[in-house]
């Protein structure tokens, strides 16, 4: 996908408009509270080693898992670029233990080298390549030399709406919110999640294309064996200063 869209707009200025606004990603309360869980539980895992690094959770959004995910950090910083969502976290965040909400200038003068952990979740979709790539430049100089990014949520390019159709519809069976999946469904095919989506589309990621993406940026990649999340048609990678 370009870089650019009509007028000069990127891909990434058209899903921060998206989401500085009310939407109907999830169905109801329980769907934001399972899916939140989930992603805490999973990102802790990958952060098992008792270490207690430094992590920055790029792209958090709402971050509702932070204070578990904080549990296996030595300090947690969480960051959007989206400015509505820095005020929400700032102020759900204010004063918690171990948690501290970055806003635009405090991500630009984190130091080179300071961090050990850099998370980015669900946010490469949403980012133009050339976007993306400016991303992975600024996470390779905050990194330290033995630091650790994990990029998941990763979309192949054969991927579809299919996958996150199945996914929703699953987990809302097996955690008691499938009636309000399907209604959330009708409720998407008639938003602007769906008219942005057919606009800005989601860039997409073929397992080789992240390998070559993470070597032109001095960084080795590898794809672990889960993603993190419920849709495990999209994909998790490791990537290490090469």
């Amino acid at each position: 996908m370009g870089d650019k869209l009509q007028g000069g707009v990127t891909s990434g200025d058209v899903w921060a408009d998206f989401w500085s606004a009310d939407h109907p990603i999830y169905v109801n309360a329980r769907h934001a509270a399972v899916h939140y869980d989930r992603i805490a539980a999973d990102l802790a895992g990958l952060l098992k080693d008792g270490s207690k690094p430094t992590v920055v959770d790029w792209g958090c959004g709402d971050a509702y898992g932070a204070p578990v995910l904080a549990k296996s950090c030595g300090g947690l910083l969480l960051f959007d670029a989206v400015g509505a969502v820095q005020r929400r976290i700032a102020a759900r965040f204010a004063g918690a233990a171990g948690i501290r909400v970055l806003d635009d200038q405090a991500w630009r003068l984190l130091h080179d080298g300071s961090v050990d952990v850099i998370i980015m979740n669900s946010v490469a979709q949403y980012l133009s390549q050339g976007e993306f790539e400016a991303v992975l430049d600024d996470f390779r100089a905050r990194l330290r030399k033995d630091g650790v990014i994990y990029l998941a949520d990763i979309i192949p390019p054969d991927a579809g709406m299919l996958p996150d159709v199945v996914s929703l519809l699953a987990t809302g069976a097996r955690h008691g919110f499938f009636l309000a999946a399907c209604s959330g469904l009708a409720r998407t095919w008639f938003s602007r999640y769906r008219q942005i989506r057919n606009q800005a589309g989601f860039s997409t990621y073929s397992e080789k294309a992240i390998d070559a993406l993470a070597r032109k940026h001095g960084l080795s990649a590898l794809r672990l064996p889960a993603n993190v999340g419920f849709n495990q048609q999209r994909m998790t990678f490791r990537l290490r200063p090469a």
